[in-house]
């Protein structure tokens, strides 16, 4: 398979680093947002709160960390790294993998959901118990998250585990 040039992969590079960037940035910032929601009095305000985090996350969040996987993908398939070279390689892709797949399927409909409550019950979302779940598992997701996201740049900078087929780095 035919490789990209350097100037290739130096546009490759930013984007992928632009795309992290901003997929990290949006973890963390709905890891604080709910700072926001201990100041929340009315259901209009709590409704509001909730199309601000479904926005963060469908809009800003999906498509860098979408953006994010493709980077990687043609990463692997159009440059010397491959897929499963390195082990740092193989865990930056079960990390992206793992929150890709937890957001598209679990974490992502479960946000639509709480929306959706917050705009039917208004305040009365805040005795809600799928509601009052969720919230708690939208925070937890976050912070496992903003961590494993971390995790995966540092393996990207330090570049631990050695070639799986030489030993070497």
């Amino acid at each position: 398979m035919k490789k990209l040039t350097l100037p290739q992969q130096k546009i490759l590079k930013t984007v992928h680093l632009i795309s992290v960037s901003l997929w990290l940035s949006n973890v963390v910032v709905l890891l604080f947002l709910p700072i926001i929601s201990r100041k929340i009095t009315s259901g209009d305000e709590l409704y509001m709160y909730n199309v601000a985090y479904h926005f963060i996350d469908m809009f800003l969040l999906t498509p860098a960390a979408i953006l994010t996987l493709i980077t990687g993908l043609i990463y692997s398939l159009f440059t010397k790294w491959g897929f499963f070279k390195h082990g740092w390689l193989i865990c930056k892709w079960i990390i992206t993998t793992l929150i890709i797949l937890t957001g598209t399927f679990y974490l992502g409909p479960m946000v639509t959901n709480l929306l959706e409550i917050a705009d039917l019950k208004r305040i009365g979302a805040l005795q809600d118990p799928y509601y009052l779940n969720g919230t708690s598992i939208g925070l937890y997701a976050a912070i496992i998250n903003t961590v494993l996201l971390t995790i995966a740049v540092v393996v990207s900078v330090y570049k631990p585990w050695k070639n799986i087929k030489t030993g070497e780095h």
